[in-house]
């Protein structure tokens, strides 16, 4: 008999102790006060979530919460949802700031299974302890808690620009702080996105694309995102960036300065339905000027003396009158201080190229930035019939000892740089003067006519492709 009583008592000393290791998980798990950041740590890896954020929490007993789902996806706010418990009157909700801290704070309280918790930071961990409670008599009493693992979405990255649109689309972005890595996501003449990229270094903030074609328009959504809990991912909402291949950066763009104004002319873009312009004066910050859908573009005047920055952009205007906008190119010129030409610059090219004011009726040529030689012309007859054609071009012509025809004229000429179809910049030995006011009744037929042994060196100088600025 003192053995069954000694096997007897063994039996009810494992019931005894398997009972009092239940009850202590409950103690634990209702005393917060007492908890440690390790107990409180122990009960919340309990939980399946640390799996799967979603997964439902095990049943222990009456008044414990069975499920909680996060039903939001903000950067700054996280929405949970759960199961009712049993008897409960509501629930205390704590938060934990698990990326910089092990201690919980009460949050709020709440009488239905699910709460709101906003101003909180973007791509940060989140523990989320719930207590059920019941009130009896006026006296609280509160179930074992449930601990959510789950994070904000990342925050979306800043400053998403086009580094080169030709014939490969190169996108950047600043670095998120909140961060672990990124996706990028593609779209072809506004169809389904397409993930065509994983970065999983948060310091790269680059993504370059060679699977394109010229005129197609492309775009680019960039995630932000942050993995915890064994692959569970919380990326942003994403950041866009339209790109028409091809719509890149204007090439030999050209400043110049002349009676306090700004003269800009760049390389013709066959994509592009027009280009942007912005300033910059002196050390502030660039500001849209203006637009147009030529090739050059004069400011009104400005500040003489002083530095002003400009930045030409291409767009396309899409469909739903949204601009697609192209790399860029910028320059900065000191704006002249009289009338006459005194100041030029080149943003990219070789620096050499013709310039002519028809009010002025003068041509300049510099060479790699420098002034070359100057004269003074006579361009075409100011009746709105004749008048040269302004804007940006290039010589597209030359001839040597070659004859113009036209209607009503005939004449030899000793050199040809044709610019514009049948305008050109040429001798014409009929002329002892130039400059002045002759164009004003007595001008060309739109050509620029120009002393012979100027437009000898011009021919000798220059060469096919060589840019034609005229204002």
């Amino acid at each position: 008999m003192k053995k069954s009583r000694i096997a007897l008592s063994v039996i009810l000393g494992s019931v005894v102790l398997v009972s009092a290791v239940a009850v202590s998980i409950f103690v634990v798990a209702n005393d917060t006060a007492a908890s440690s950041p390790a107990q409180t740590a122990d009960v919340a890896k309990m939980s399946p979530a640390s799996l799967n954020e979603n997964a439902a929490l095990p049943v222990q007993s009456r008044g414990v919460i069975d499920t909680i789902k996060k039903t939001s996806y903000e950067p700054d706010r996280i929405d949970l949802s759960w199961d009712a418990a049993d008897d409960a009157d509501g629930y205390s909700v704590y938060i934990c700031d698990r990326d910089s801290s092990e201690d919980y704070v009460k949050a709020k309280d709440v009488t239905e299974p699910e709460v709101s918790i906003g101003e909180l930071k973007s791509g940060t961990q989140y523990w989320i302890k719930i207590v059920p409670y019941t009130v009896i008599d006026g006296e609280t009493r509160e179930y074992p808690e449930s601990v959510k693992k789950t994070a904000t979405q990342a925050g979306e990255v800043s400053n998403l620009h086009a580094l080169h649109s030709s014939d490969e689309m190169e996108i950047g972005w600043d670095k998120s702080d909140t961060a672990d890595s990124y996706r990028v996501y593609r779209s072809v003449e506004d169809g389904k996105y397409t993930l065509v990229a994983e970065i999983n270094d948060a310091d790269k903030t680059t993504f370059a694309d060679d699977d394109v074609k010229e005129g197609v328009l492309y775009t680019y959504k960039v995630c932000a995102n942050r993995t915890l809990y064994n692959g569970v991912n919380y990326p942003s909402e994403g950041r866009t960036i339209q790109l028409v291949c091809g719509m890149s950066a204007p090439t030999d763009l050209i400043a110049t300065s002349e009676a306090s104004r700004v003269h800009l002319s760049w390389n013709y873009n066959t994509y592009a339905t027009g280009y942007n312009i912005y300033v910059a004066h002196g050390d502030s910050d660039l500001e849209y000027l203006d637009a147009t859908e030529r090739n050059y573009f004069i400011t009104d005047k400005l500040t003489a003396g002083d530095t002003y920055t400009f930045r030409v952009e291409p767009y396309y205007v899409l469909g739903n009158n949204k601009e697609a906008r192209g790399t860029y190119t910028t320059c900065e010129i000191e704006v002249s201080k009289a009338e006459g030409k005194n100041n030029a610059a080149t943003a990219a090219g070789s620096g050499t190229y013709i310039e002519i004011s028809i009010s002025q009726q003068h041509l300049w040529y510099y060479e790699n930035n420098e002034l070359y030689l100057d004269t003074d012309v006579v361009t075409g007859n100011n009746d709105g019939e004749c008048n040269t054609p302004t804007g940006r071009y290039s010589i597209s012509s030359r001839a040597v000892n070659t004859t113009l025809t036209g209607p009503g004229y005939s004449s030899f000429v000793n050199f040809w740089l044709g610019f514009n179809g049948g305008i050109g910049i040429h001798d014409a030995s009929w002329r002892s003067s130039f400059g002045g006011t002759i164009y004003n009744g007595n001008g060309s037929h739109g050509c620029v006519n120009t002393p012979y042994d100027k437009v000898k060196i011009l021919y000798e100088r220059t060469s096919y492709g060589t840019p034609v600025i005229v204002y």
